[in-house]
């Protein structure tokens, strides 16, 4: 089997990545972002005070505490993921009090996707999503990668039939 070398950043046993801290911002935004449709749900509970100053406060006092508590989760998750590649595959480690690592074996991987989202390409990031063999809703997907990682990771996860161009 003709394996293709990794690059040296990723050789290291306990050489593990943290998404840069562009990451931590993204996240934060989209989790400031997923706080504004509270907005709806602060209306219809302004509607039981009286008088419009009460319910303005009240609603803006909900949004904001939704959006701040959305940015600082956002920001925590960023800050808790970290991820290397070695010869066995992608792994992954999330979370603080519910930790999961996840290991996306080479020999598992289907087929690999790039998204870049508005606000992604803004920081430069990408999401990597790793399509496994099993079920057709196993994925993994990674949020917060630098575009050249993401790119570099999917080139190293193709599978070898994949990289030789005269296979078929």
């Amino acid at each position: 089997m003709n394996e293709t070398p990794l690059p040296p950043a990723w050789t290291a046993p306990d050489d593990w990545q943290a998404l840069p801290p562009a990451a931590a911002k993204v996240s934060a935004i989209v989790g400031a972002l997923v706080g504004l449709p509270f907005l709806v749900g602060a209306g219809i509970l302004g509607t039981a005070f009286d008088g419009l100053p009460a319910r303005l406060v009240l609603g803006a006092a909900l949004v904001i505490a939704t959006a701040a508590a959305g940015a600082l989760l956002g920001r925590a998750r960023a800050r808790r993921t970290h991820w290397k590649l070695d010869a066995r595959g992608l792994q992954v480690r999330r979370g603080l009090v519910w930790k999961h690592e996840l290991l996306v074996p080479r020999s598992r991987v289907q087929h690999l996707d790039i998204e870049r989202g508005p606000i992604e390409r803004r920081f430069g990031l990408a999401t990597l999503v790793v399509h496994t063999a099993g079920t057709r809703l196993h994925a993994l997907r990674q949020h917060g990668l630098l575009d050249a990682d993401a790119l570099a990771l999917r080139d190293a996860l193709l599978p070898e039939a994949e990289r030789d161009d005269d296979s078929l």
